[in-house]
């Protein structure tokens, strides 16, 4: 039994953050929008406020009427002095916070969950613009996060000389024979989820209120496979339903060998699940910051240097 602590590998990228700003040169500037009184959010955005700024990077948070968002990101999209933007959701609880996520430029798209981002990791398109192999695709933060909390823990499937088989023109896999489970399909988090651990080899079945699907190559397919079906056989399960009502994992359900994530601020499993099984991850924000920063560094590397304007 293993429970990993997300802040301490977190921190590593924490540090290399800091010193990709050091060698920029010049600060990048983002701004954090929050319009809700979520408690949640509200701990999420002066979390990340403090994070970013301690790591060298200059991060203004603006409480807006909701009402108002919509034209603050369109400003924002044209302020050259900003090189990203955050929102911090829900806003609207519904599709309205889609179409917001999807006002942000893709060039300051912190979070990468625009349809511009969405489209490049379904395609596993791996490159930010055509035919720029210098400039790196982003990544949605937090299911970038869980890959990389369990890449780095040693619990991501196959280990293998990654930089080998890609000379040899083959594509690692390191989830190849691997069995997931995924309870949250949102487009922000659950299905980019579901993709990419899909493209690394794994059966990912994914489940929300209205039912199951399957990823597989990153491609989604219609299952009958149901939630005891899905938990029985899953390496790796992987929860974030912020309702009390959802009814949570027991160590009955799955196998004692399985790696369990909860990223929801609600505790998904049982508590004696972390004790039973084989390594438990009992949240993800720590890294999801990380991966935040990460990619405002790629942001402003690929879209904004030389440009800055202080």
């Amino acid at each position: 039994m293993e429970i990993i602590d997300p802040a301490k590998i977190a921190a590593k990228y924490l540090e290399e953050s800091r010193s990709s700003v050091e060698q920029l040169g010049a600060v990048p500037k983002v701004v954090g929008f929050i319009a809700s009184e979520d408690k949640p959010s509200l701990a999420y955005a002066n979390t990340t406020r403090r994070v970013f700024t301690e790591a060298g990077f200059e991060y203004e948070l603006r409480p807006i009427a909701r009402l108002a968002l919509e034209s603050a990101i369109q400003e924002t999209n044209e302020d050259a002095s900003v090189h990203g933007i955050f929102i911090y959701f829900p806003v609207f609880h519904g599709q309205e916070d889609n179409y917001l996520r999807n006002l942000v430029d893709y060039r300051k798209d912190v979070e990468a969950g625009s349809l511009y981002w969405t489209r490049k990791l379904s395609a596993n398109d791996r490159l930010a613009t055509e035919g720029d192999s210098g400039k790196k695709a982003l990544l949605p933060c937090t299911p970038l996060a869980i890959v990389k909390l369990l890449d780095d823990s040693g619990h991501y499937g196959t280990k293998f000389d990654k930089k080998k088989l890609l000379e040899a023109g083959e594509q690692p896999k390191p989830l190849a024979g691997k069995f997931v489970t995924i309870f949250n399909r949102s487009e922000v988090i659950g299905r980019p989820l579901g993709v990419m651990m899909s493209n690394d080899g794994a059966v990912v079945t994914s489940i929300d209120e209205n039912g199951a699907l399957q990823f597989i190559n990153g491609l989604p397919q219609e299952t009958d496979m149901t939630r005891a079906q899905a938990l029985a056989k899953a390496d790796y399960v992987v929860t974030g339903v912020p309702n009390e009502r959802f009814e949570r994992v027991k160590k009955s359900e799955i196998r004692s060998e399985s790696v369990c994530v909860n990223f929801s601020s609600i505790e998904n499993f049982e508590p004696d699940v972390a004790q039973f099984v084989r390594t438990f991850v009992p949240r993800v924000g720590p890294m999801t910051v990380a991966m935040c920063m990460r990619n405002t560094v790629r942001l402003y590397q690929n879209f904004h240097q030389g440009t800055h304007q202080q």
